[in-house]
């Protein structure tokens, strides 16, 4: 039986690699969410920082 899934495991191995080197869409299908995520993490530093300075200009004119 572990002979069964170690031998599917490396033919599904096998297959995905290939399919992998042939076909870009499907690279760029798997890396999607990476950037989806790397976008959203690049947006919520970015507005985390917009507002510290907005905080900063806030504080800045109370003391005025």
């Amino acid at each position: 039986m572990v002979d069964v899934i170690v031998f599917l495991s490396v033919a599904f191995l096998v297959i995905f690699t290939v399919a992998w080197a042939l076909r870009p869409d499907l690279r760029a299908w798997i890396e999607k969410p990476k950037y989806r995520f790397q976008g959203n993490v690049q947006g919520y530093d970015q507005a985390r920082r917009d507002q510290a300075r907005n905080a900063e200009g806030e504080a800045g004119k109370e003391k005025r």
